[in-house]
């Protein structure tokens, strides 16, 4: 059965739509416009006021909750001096995944940003597969030889 995700997130959509190509699911650029609360999942960068007014969404934001909440939350780490920030992918009332990010002395903010939005459209995908399935999302799902696919540990890192 097809599935519908709406995103409003356009740094993370095409990348995105390589994950889903060969799945049952069809991905729509949300339309704040023309909103599709239809949508099975909806997926939010940090959009507050869409995110209010649905029931099946999550959201993407560019910090380790609970720290730098708001819509400033990557100036903020970085402006900081933060050494790890990262991404927090989240529903109403329940984190469901989180990466870090590891921020350098010498790592210009640009720098951050694309790394916070690399790691995002790799995370991302594979939570959303998570939820539509209706599986818990597993951290080893990230990892290409992962012990769950393999049968037995390979060494990823997911599990331990």
């Amino acid at each position: 059965m097809l599935k519908k995700v709406a995103i409003s997130y356009p740094e993370v959509f095409e990348e995105m739509k390589k994950y889903f190509i060969d799945k049952d699911v069809e991905l729509v650029p949300f339309d704040k416009d023309n909103p599709q609360y239809d949508a099975d999942l909806l997926v939010f960068f940090d959009d507050y006021d869409c995110v209010m007014k649905s029931e099946n969404f999550i959201n993407v934001h560019p910090s380790l909750l609970p720290a730098y909440k708001g819509k400033d939350a990557i100036f903020s780490a970085f402006k900081d001096g933060v050494k790890v920030s990262g991404i927090t992918i989240h529903s109403k009332d329940k984190i469901i995944a989180q990466y870090p990010v590891l921020i350098g002395l010498d790592t210009h903010i640009d720098d951050f940003i694309n790394e916070i939005h690399s790691v995002a459209s790799k995370l991302l995908p594979v939570v959303i597969d998570s939820i539509l399935n209706g599986r818990v999302f597993d951290f080893c799902d990230l990892f290409s030889n992962s012990c769950r696919k393999s049968g037995g540990c390979s060494g990823c890192g997911g599990c331990h």
